[in-house]
């Protein structure tokens, strides 16, 4: 070999070995390069503040145990070691005196960048925005206020999206505009509620129920209005007329009084839609016509509702519905008495649980809204076929059903023939049914308690209940049953 071949070797070995020096430290994990930041525009007075880009929340607060460490080199300038290739954000936080007395929830966070040897990283927070919340206008008919409003930042929590209240919460309590000062520019939610939905949240359709995002811009007042619901007080083919009563705790009529209905969506209140109340007349009545079938609704009054599910509300449906106040919750005690349970019997009238005294009952709680209890009853009435033979058991489905037609109606075409069907009253009976369904409960001869649940094995709990009353009876004759 020559030694101009020679020469060209090493000028080409050097040259790889410098490009694979270049490649290891832009790809090697934990190497730290000098960054520049540097302010640029008019704001308030303060400090920055740097953080990786998956948690924003760093740089927007004050109190910051882990912060990166910064030194100014310039009006406006400051450097920070970074780690390579890692991505990160620039908050600026107002000096708290300032902060204190203009600001209620001021704290910029800047575009994520990504880190590397002599980046200059510009950041503009800009002067302090305005928020406001205007609800002068609601629609005609609609009383939008009183309202409380959450105005929350947005930020990254271990790279999750999520929102951050900062202001607490705000109240407009007539027709007016709120105002919260002192807020940096960027991504926002806004949740608004009239008051009375954020603690009951069935006591009426809510006129404002929305979580928005919107953004808001540096140093200017960003005025928002409410999403109104659309009023529907038309009436059009297909919709859905929905009547009752409304009784109160001694079950007389209540007159003069405020009856709501509140649509609802797949993941709460239908927001798209706002029913205007109904007042009830002497007797106690009211109805509404012109609701929109294939949509669930609560029917309510004050803090006591109604759900009716898209099987009442069929098209050109006409629903019958009693709001009761006062009931209580069905207490339900393994060991202890039934309380007395008042029943409209699909074949014959009204009466109470307690009739079937001397039986043993297995009682199965349902609703034709509830797809889970039509696909077990089923097998509870093949279970009660086994057991028709005998004479001390019965097995009773209970539908805590609101609208008596359309539980009828499942109940005669269902060839559920084995059971004894029957509906909660409400009118009557002083109790409420608050679990779960399907639930099911075993009531021994004595109307006591003996078993409550989901899904346990009632053949076993029948087959423990009968060597109880066998072994407390022994001069009886065993019974003796196929499996």
């Amino acid at each position: 070999m020559n030694c101009q071949a020679l020469s060209y070797m090493f000028v080409l070995v050097a040259l790889l070995f410098t490009a694979g020096a270049h490649a290891d430290k832009v790809s090697k994990p934990g190497l730290w390069v000098e960054v520049t930041l540097k302010l640029e525009g008019k704001t308030v007075a303060g400090q920055p503040r740097v953080a990786l880009a998956d948690n924003t929340f760093a740089v927007l607060v004050e109190k910051n145990k882990a912060q990166i460490a910064l030194t100014q080199t310039a009006k406006d300038t400051w450097t920070c070691m970074l780690e390579d290739g890692r991505s990160y954000v620039i908050g600026w936080i107002a000096k708290k005196g300032w902060f204190a007395k203009h600001s209620k929830m001021y704290g910029y966070c800047s575009e994520p960048f990504v880190a590397q040897e002599g980046l200059a990283a510009t950041f503009s927070p800009g002067m302090p925005a305005t928020f406001e919340y205007d609800v002068r206008t609601p629609p005609r008919g609609v009383k939008a206020t009183p309202v409380k409003v959450l105005l929350l930042r947005e930020i990254l929590s271990d790279g999750k999206r999520t929102f951050l209240s900062w202001g607490g919460q705000q109240a407009i309590r007539k027709p007016g505009i709120l105002e919260i000062t002192g807020i940096a520019s960027g991504t926002y939610q806004i949740s608004a509620r009239t008051p009375d939905t954020t603690k009951h949240l069935n006591a009426h359709t809510p006129v404002l129920y929305e979580n928005r995002v919107v953004e808001i811009k540096a140093g200017i007042a960003n005025r928002f209005e409410p999403v109104y619901p659309k009023i529907d007080s038309t009436v059009e083919d297909g919709d859905v007329t929905i009547r009752g009563k409304l009784y109160g705790p001694d079950k007389q009529p209540l007159a003069k009084k405020t009856v709501h209905v509140c649509p609802l969506g797949p993941h709460g209140f239908d927001l798209n839609l706002y029913y205007p109340p109904a007042t009830t007349d002497s007797q106690g009545r009211f109805g509404f016509v012109g609701i929109c079938p294939h949509q669930p609704v609560y029917v309510s009054h004050e803090n006591t509702s109604i759900n009716l599910g898209k099987q009442s509300l069929t098209e050109n449906a006409s629903v019958t519905v009693d709001i009761v106040l006062g009931l209580k919750k069905l207490p339900i005690v393994i060991g202890e008495p039934v309380e007395e349970i008042f029943v409209d019997w699909r074949k014959g009238s009204t009466g109470k649980l307690s009739d079937l005294k001397g039986k043993v009952v297995v009682l199965d709680v349902w609703a034709t809204s509830c797809n889970p209890c039509i696909r077990a009853l089923p097998g509870f009435n093949a279970l009660a076929h086994e057991f028709s033979s005998e004479q001390d058991v019965v097995f009773v489905a209970l539908s805590v059903d609101s609208d008596e037609a359309l539980w009828k109606k499942e109940v005669d075409q269902s060839g559920w023939t084995a059971l004894k069907h029957g509906r909660l009253n409400r009118k009557i009976g002083a109790y409420l049914f608050n679990r779960g369904i399907p639930y099911t409960m075993i009531i021994d001869q004595n109307g006591v308690l003996r078993a409550e649940g989901h899904g346990f094995d009632i053949r076993n709990e029948l087959d423990k209940l009968n060597e109880a009353s066998s072994l407390s009876n022994s001069g009886s004759k065993e019974r003796s049953r196929g499996h």
